[in-house]
């Protein structure tokens, strides 16, 4: 079989010789088959990288659009931190300023002010902690010291104020305390901090326990059982001073109490409860 050839010249533009060569024709044909291949890779090629180019174009794009979003929600969880934080504040100064009112009715001097500028949610102000934690020591010093709350849970039978006679009779007479039924032996606890006063049998209270209080206030305890302090001793709201009894003039057993302001006896349902 006779093969074909492709003759390829080679023409020099220098007047050199003209070179010719024979190829075979099948090494030509698969050289353009090669070549074509080739350029379609090359294209192909240029096409993937182009589209990844293009794909990471879109993903840094689409990465700054997200990127700008979480800076926009993390700014709005911000603010709404800041109010949440602000209202919290307001809400502790009103009771604070509630609760200093109370006191300044009980006959306490306060100082409501409050820590004043705008609250900066890009700075840790510590001025707003120490205010906050001087002034909720305050606070619990002088409930510790005021004589709150009951010395003993029992039926009211005397409320203070005036009163007929228990004694009998039409007479009337000013009760300067409020009774509380009981059974002889039950605990009586003090309603404030204090220094005792008094730990004797004392005219018609019976056995009794009075104690100093700060701000001028003292607290009485009367017709006990039994005397669990003694004069000068200190002690804390809530220690047993003595035990409900009938000494003294007493028409059964009972617990006399009696708070008193500047040696003077005022309501002591004024103090009972947080009102």
């Amino acid at each position: 079989m006779n093969k074909k050839f492709t003759t390829v010249l080679f023409v020099s533009n220098d007047n050199h010789e003209t070179k010719s060569f024979n190829i075979p024709t099948k090494h030509v044909q698969r050289f353009r088959l090669y070549a074509k291949i080739a350029s379609a890779s090359i294209i192909a090629f240029a096409l993937i990288t182009l589209s990844l180019f293009l794909g990471l174009i879109i993903s840094q794009n689409n990465n700054s659009k997200l990127h700008s979003k979480i800076v926009s929600l993390e700014k709005d969880v911000e603010v709404m931190d800041s109010l949440h934080i602000k209202n919290k504040i307001n809400n502790i100064e009103q009771r604070i300023f509630n609760i200093n009112n109370f006191l300044r009715e009980k006959g306490i001097s306060t100082d409501t002010s409050g820590i004043g500028g705008e609250y900066n949610p890009e700075r840790v102000d510590y001025t707003v902690y120490d205010f906050y934690d001087k002034h909720t020591d305050f606070i619990l010093s002088n409930i510790q010291e005021i004589p709150l709350g009951y010395p003993y849970i029992g039926e009211v039978s005397s409320e203070y104020g005036n009163r007929t006679n228990p004694f009998g009779g039409r007479s009337f007479e000013f009760h300067s305390g409020i009774d509380f039924k009981g059974e002889i032996g039950d605990k009586v606890e003090c309603t404030a901090d204090g220094v005792v006063e008094l730990a004797d049998y004392h005219n018609g209270y019976g056995k009794c326990v009075i104690i100093r209080h700060k701000h001028s206030y003292s607290s009485l305890y009367g017709h006990l059982s039994e005397i669990n302090v003694t004069t000068g001793q200190n002690v804390k709201a809530g220690d047993i001073i003595g035990y409900v009894g009938n000494t003294g003039r007493s028409t059964g057993p009972h617990l006399h109490y009696e708070i008193r302001k500047n040696g003077t006896d005022i309501n002591p349902n004024d103090f009972l409860n947080l009102n």
